[in-house]
C-alpha cells in the first residue's frame, strides 16, 4: 500500500501544475496518452498537498482524488478550501470544471497522474516505442523519453514524490495526507 500512496501522490501534484505553470506542449505529437480507468490502480480515496514551482513562481494546493474502475476524479483546493478545479474521466470523456478564472490544461494534467500512477504494463501498452516513446520503470522512479528527449521524471520517495516535467518546465512536490483503500 505505500508504493501505491506513493505513485498516487504523484499523480494528484501534475493535476495543481496547471494553474498558470503549465505551458501549450511545443510537439503535438510528445502529447500524453489518456488511459483507461479500469487499467489503474486499485480503488483509493487520498488527500495530498501538492506544492509547485515554475521558474520564479511556487504555489500550494490541497487535492482530493478518487481513484476507480469505472472513473477517475480529481478536486483541487486552495489552501483555504476554495474549489480551484475538477476532474473526471470515465475512459472516453474528459469533464473539466474550472471554478476560477484560469486556463488549466486537464487532459495533460490528467495524462501525467496516470503515468506516475498507472501499472507499468499499461504504459507499456500505451506507450509504444515505434511511436517514439521511451519509457524506464525502476524502484522508486519513472521517466519517459520522446524521441530521445526526456519529458517526464518521477522520482518516489517515502510520502513524498516529485515529479520533474522538463518538457513544460516544471517541479512538482507531493505529500499524501491521508488515504483510504476503496475495496474494504
Amino acid at each position: 500500500m505505500p508504493s501505491l500512496i506513493r505513485l498516487l501522490c504523484i499523480g494528484l501534484i501534475c493535476l495543481l501544475a496547471g494553474c498558470a505553470l503549465i505551458r501549450p506542449e511545443p510537439d503535438s505529437a510528445a502529447a500524453l496518452v489518456l488511459l483507461p480507468p479500469e487499467e489503474g490502480p486499485a480503488p483509493v480515496l487520498i488527500k495530498q498537498r501538492v506544492d509547485i514551482q515554475s521558474h520564479d513562481e511556487q504555489l500550494a494546493f490541497l487535492v482530493v482524488g478518487r481513484f476507480e474502475p469505472q472513473q477517475v476524479r480529481l478536486a483541487a483546493l486552495l489552501p483555504t478550501g476554495q474549489p480551484l478545479t475538477t476532474l473526471d474521466y470515465d475512459g472516453e470523456t474528459l469533464n473539466q470544471r474550472v471554478s476560477m478564472p484560469v486556463n488549466l490544461p486537464g487532459e495533460s494534467i490528467l495524462a501525467t497522474i496516470q503515468f506516475a500512477l498507472w501499472p507499468e504494463r499499461s504504459l507499456r501498452k500505451h506507450y509504444r516505442p515505434e511511436q517514439g516513446w521511451a519509457l524506464s520503470t525502476e524502484t522508486g522512479r519513472r521517466q519517459l523519453w520522446h524521441h530521445g528527449v526526456l519529458l517526464l521524471d518521477i522520482v518516489y520517495d517515502a510520502d513524498i514524490t516529485r515529479v520533474y516535467n522538463h518538457a513544460q518546465e516544471y517541479k512538482v512536490r507531493i505529500e499524501t495526507l491521508e488515504a483510504m483503500d476503496l475495496r474494504t
